[in-house]
């Protein structure tokens, strides 16, 4: 009996004393790679409940401005609490939202913040409504994505535009809108988004349709380079005329092109060895780098790098500064794929697939 009395009262004592208090939410881990550190903090929503906020860094907005989602987002428990381990590389721009998607704060965490808790601060947001026009109106303006950056940080995610306008939430402060879409010619604008206000339209943006949009079937103008690998750093577009011309334009800080793009152009090129006579292929990387060795520094770093770019066999060039090839050619996206006839003209543009079934057509 005194027995039993000791475990009723041991019993009580811990149903008076409380439920314990709640840890912060454990979201999945990550993938255990050695730049993994855990990322910790708070969402404050005011008045509003923060539970169930949502933290990422690639959120897209979709055509209706509040359809807006991001790929496996950090979500906060009921006091808004958050922690996850994973790749943490120099800085990182997260983007903030609470679970109505009515409140939103971004921030460029580093390294270093990662020793506490960082605080996201949601404030009510602001529909953002830009009208999107074509220099030469006969090009249609729906459907081109747009970068959506902090000003002063990083791509927080995309948005797309539907005819004649582009319609996305965002909370008050700078943010700066990257218009860079196959056909057209990039273009960045600034915006600052007001406090208390239910919508706000900045200028009308005017976009100006891409050479590879408008030449189709035409000479290109000669490119403009500002180092090469595998050529003279001075070397002519011109002087590459009698083959086919295949250029795969890429950048050093796509993972895409380093993952996928440029090891599939060099088993293109072995698989059809047999062309090497009728066809040049170069890699045009954009001005991200100044000059080969820039270049080769960069990808000396990156974890996800397989291959040496002064083993490829084929030439790289490295696009001028001022004027820029990539800017006035306009792919677009990275990696991109443009065929030009033996004389020079545009001959077809796209993916790699796009442009071998082409070749087939044509060298057999």
């Amino acid at each position: 009996m005194k027995r039993l009395a000791l475990i009723s009262l041991a019993a009580a004592l811990i149903a008076a004393a409380g439920d314990p208090p709640a840890e912060p939410r454990k979201n999945p881990p990550g993938g255990g790679g050695k730049n993994e550190k855990l990322f910790t903090g708070v969402v404050n929503a005011g008045s509003a409940s923060p539970a169930g906020a949502e933290i990422a860094t690639g959120w897209s907005w979709r055509l209706d401005a509040d359809n807006f989602s991001a790929k496996d987002p950090i979500i906060a428990d009921a006091k808004g609490r958050f922690e996850k381990s994973m790749p943490f590389k120099d800085k990182i721009t997260f983007f903030a939202v609470d679970k109505a998607h009515r409140m939103a704060a971004g921030m460029e965490v580093k390294q270093g913040d990662l020793a506490k808790p960082v605080t996201f601060r949601l404030q009510q947001m602001v529909r953002v409504k830009i009208k999107v026009c074509s220099k030469e109106g006969s090009y249609p303006t729906a459907g081109i994505v747009v970068g959506v950056k902090m000003d002063g940080a990083e791509r927080i995610g995309t948005g797309t535009t539907t005819e004649g306008a582009l319609t996305i939430l965002l909370p008050p402060g700078g943010f700066k809108l990257e218009f860079r879409h196959e056909g057209w010619q990039p273009l960045e604008i600034k915006i600052s988004v007001p406090t208390n206000k239910p919508e706000f339209s900045p200028p009308e943006v005017v976009l100006t349709p891409s050479l590879l949009a408008s030449r189709l079937g035409q000479l290109m103008p000669e490119w403009h380079i500002a180092d090469a690998i595998g050529l003279p750093k001075d070397a002519k577009l011109a002087s590459l005329r009698g083959k086919h011309l295949m250029i795969l334009f890429w950048r050093e800080g796509c993972a895409s092109c380093r993952g996928w793009g440029i090891p599939n152009l060099v088993k293109f090129h072995d698989k059809h060895a047999a062309w090497k006579d009728r066809l040049q292929i170069v890699a045009f990387h954009n001005k991200d780098a100044d000059s080969s060795k820039d270049l080769q520094d960069f990808l000396v770093k990156q974890d996800d790098m397989k291959w040496d770019v002064l083993g490829l066999p084929f030439p790289v060039v490295i696009d001028a500064q001022s004027p820029s090839t990539v800017d006035e050619w306009g792919p677009g996206v990275f990696p991109f794929v443009v065929l030009l006839d033996t004389e020079g003209k545009l001959q077809a543009k796209g993916s790699l697939e796009d442009i071998e079934k082409r070749l087939e057509k044509d060298l057999k």
